[in-house]
């Protein structure tokens, strides 16, 4: 069934068709070669996506729409430049930054890459940025938006696993520390070369504190989001509705920078997204119940127990080929389609799966910034007017900032559980 199902796949992917209709014809052929009635698909599609955890997914997608329009993410980079920007490597520093603040309320990778892209990268290149170099500061730290809190991989890697989304929002926050600190250190190393590394920028109490008071309702979000989570008050899908009514009335009423007539384009395009991967997860349901019942995610248990049963050696094999395919899949249907296969084997020696969660996350985001399939690249280049080659010439120390990181969560696993641990 599993040959069946990566063989329909593989064609669909060939020939042109979108993943999402490829995933649902391997699903119809599935139920054929089965003997199961294909009637049937609609009504398991139906119930893959009639979750309230799912919920989560599109209030997080409005948030980020509103932050980007309202005024939220441009005085999140305003306080991110005072507060680093006068560390060597200037703008390249706040970059990262603004991206951590971002991420930790968005959680995608794609509107932190348009957003802070678009307010970022015109004034790296006036202090002596290359486009290339800009925009690989971008769009690699872009990922760490969906490695913190709240992440959307991780509540789909939540729902499709049975995995606590509340503990994996958690377990993201010191690895999303992490990579932010490997890629400022990757920023300082490279913005030598192109700007000499020192910053035009001296640093001013004055200058944080001011950017501070016009910042710090928007920095509040995010400790709305987990604090919110973390003292049991909400959910991370009734998190997800606060922090919505919470962006909203932050730019319209105190910001004033978003108005109601600016809503509907909002949500006609949080519609867009969000569909997109409801649709996708509607689809993988039927095919991951057919997996299941042909007891595929058994069979893969036993033949990975057999090759070994050292945890170390399972997380590698399994993290190479999520490198793999992060290359050539992008990282949803990859999540959608991967995990429900790949967490049993974990778990059988001995990986907890949250920690599983995260680490499965950062692979496939550095996917997100690989080609061919790359798409946070591909928004890179758009927001950045620069070539894809120039981009890719740009971007190996980051990719080794990350890997680095990856390694480490690898060597040290209580680096991703810790915070889980002591939140209970």
């Amino acid at each position: 069934m599993l040959w069946i199902f990566l063989g329909v796949l593989f064609v669909g992917i060939i020939v042109g068709i979108p993943i999402s209709f490829a995933i649902g014809l391997a699903a119809v052929v599935m139920m054929v070669t089965s003997g199961e009635n294909a009637a049937l698909l609609v009504e398991q599609a139906t119930n893959g996506v009639n979750s309230f955890p799912l919920l989560a997914i599109p209030f997080f997608v409005l948030v980020g729409e509103i932050m980007s329009r309202g005024g939220i993410a441009t005085r999140l980079v305003d306080f991110a430049q005072a507060l680093v920007g006068f560390m060597a490597g200037g703008l390249g520093q706040v970059n990262v930054a603004a991206s951590m603040f971002f991420g930790g309320i968005s959680g995608s990778a794609v509107a932190d890459t348009s957003a802070i892209g678009g307010i970022m990268i015109s004034p790296m290149k006036k202090q002596g940025y290359t486009a290339g170099h800009a925009t690989a500061i971008t769009v690699s730290s872009a990922v760490i938006g969906i490695i913190v809190p709240p992440s959307i991989p991780l509540i789909l890697y939540g729902i499709v696993t049975g995995t606590s989304i509340s503990a994996l929002f958690i377990a993201g926050i010191i690895p999303g520390i992490l990579i932010g600190i490997a890629l400022m250190i990757a920023t300082y190393l490279t913005s030598r070369r192109a700007t000499g590394g020192a910053s035009r920028q001296k640093f001013s109490g004055v200058a944080l504190a001011t950017s501070f008071k016009s910042a710090w309702l928007g920095l509040l979000l995010p400790v709305i989001i987990i604090g919110g989570i973390l003292g049991g008050v909400f959910t991370a899908t009734e998190a997800a509705v606060a922090a919505v009514v919470y962006s909203l009335v932050i730019s319209l009423f105190v910001y004033k920078e978003l108005r109601v007539r600016d809503l509907w384009p909002i949500l006609i395009r949080t519609g867009r997204l969000s569909g997109m991967v409801l649709f996708l997860l509607a689809l993988a349901t039927p095919v991951a119940i057919l997996l299941t019942k042909s007891m595929v995610p058994q069979t893969l248990v036993a033949a990975a127990s057999d090759f070994s049963t050292n945890p170390y050696v399972m997380l590698i094999l399994l993290c190479a080929m999520l490198v793999l395919v992060g290359v050539v899949m992008d990282l949803t249907p990859a999540m959608v389609i991967l995990a429900p296969i790949m967490a049993p084997i974990v778990i059988s020696v001995g990986v907890d799966p949250v920690y599983f969660g995260v680490i499965m996350s950062l692979v496939l985001g550095i996917g997100l910034i690989s080609p061919p399939v790359g798409t946070v690249l591909y928004v890179g280049c758009a927001v950045g007017k620069v070539s894809m080659h120039e981009l890719l010439r740009n971007m190996p120390p980051f990719y080794l900032a990350m890997l680095s990181v990856l390694a480490i969560l690898i060597a040290f696993p209580q680096l991703v559980l810790f915070l889980p641990s002591v939140a209970g």
